[in-house]
């Protein structure tokens, strides 16, 4: 009875513990989670009302794509790391950069004062659902507007362990105004995580069949436009493909680069070549050991992330990478 009776008590103290915590994720699934800061309408946007004209002049431009991997509880040495990263990228000195995995706002602003002696000088964010969705657009030219598409599909609410579903992934663009009066759209995404997960690559399926139709909808006919990011998918898997076909998308890479990508979406009047491509990876010194995680921590890692010993770590357990392209005036058809 004694036995029994201690087995009852602990059973109920850990219901009391884990009672609030699963109150807080209906909560949170319910109510916080919809929520969309970013602005959403595109029915009116400056692609209808104000088309630029077209370019008369070749352009060359560096623009990068960068999964940072800044999230609580999944990765480690979040400050160290964001002050690193803003370093190499004033070295590198892109014209655009999209951002994948920015989620804590205070290691946001750490990076962005990193950048204050770059020409980095104009950002945009999207916010979105319950953690946001770690998008983040850096420019050294003027964003002159911004819109987001939050993917209609994704993962289920009760996967909370996985992540996707509690991001409110999707993609934003960002409409960048040059010097010489013309505009780009710069359209930066996260799609999907595969996670071992067969349900996933469904998802990641229909999301690409999502961003084709965001593209279609809200691009200018008169300018050029780049998509980038973590797609979570490789060249020649189904659900890239549909993205391409769908939206008219060619890699502006000179290298593999997985599943972190930058694309061009063919512009009639325009052809873009990738002049040169360079993977970016870096180091520096942490306060704790080396962790990234793609789910919860385990106890154990838990532990370490805490209490562990301090090293050298690198920037993301992604590789960002760079290409260089040129943009010039031509007849494009597409017979």
């Amino acid at each position: 009875m004694k036995i029994h009776h201690r087995i009852v008590i602990i059973c109920c103290a850990l219901a009391s513990l884990l009672l609030p915590l699963v109150i807080s994720i209906i909560l949170a699934a319910l109510i916080l989670n919809p929520h969309t800061g970013a602005a959403t309408d595109y029915t009116s946007g400056l692609h209808l009302t104000s088309p630029p004209p077209p370019m008369g002049h070749p352009l060359s431009l560096r623009i990068i794509t960068f999964n940072i991997a800044d999230g609580y509880l999944f990765t480690n040495n979040r400050p160290e790391r964001m002050r690193a990263i803003g370093a190499l990228l004033t070295k590198l000195d892109p014209d655009i950069v999209g951002i994948q995995e920015s989620f804590v706002e205070k290691d946001r602003r750490i990076l962005l004062d990193a950048l204050s002696k770059s020409r980095l000088r104009y950002h945009t964010d999207y916010p979105a659902a319950t953690v946001g969705n770690g998008l983040l657009t850096l420019s050294a030219y003027p964003i002159v507007e911004t819109v987001f598409h939050r993917f209609q599909s994704n993962n289920p609410w009760y996967k909370v362990h996985q992540g996707d579903w509690w991001a409110g992934k999707g993609v934003g663009l960002a409409r960048i105004r040059l010097p010489s009066g013309n505009r780009i759209d710069f359209y930066n995404l996260h799609a999907q995580a595969e996670r071992n997960d067969e349900a996933n690559s469904k998802v990641r399926y229909r999301q690409m069949g999502e961003l084709a139709m965001f593209v279609n909808a809200t691009r200018t006919a008169t300018t050029p436009a780049f998509v980038v990011g973590d797609f979570n998918t490789t060249m020649g898997q189904p659900d890239l493909q549909r993205a391409m076909k769908g939206a008219r998308l060619i890699p502006a890479v000179k290298m593999d680069s997985g599943i972190d990508v930058i694309f061009a979406a063919k512009t009639p009047g325009y052809s873009v070549t990738a002049v040169d491509t360079i993977p970016i990876r870096g180091e520096t010194t942490g306060s704790s050991p080396a962790i990234f995680l793609s789910r919860a921590p385990t106890p154990a890692e838990l532990m370490r992330m805490l209490f562990g010993s301090r090293g050298v770590t690198p920037l993301s357990d992604h590789p960002g990478f760079m290409s260089t392209v040129t943009i010039s005036p031509a007849s494009v058809s597409y017979n």
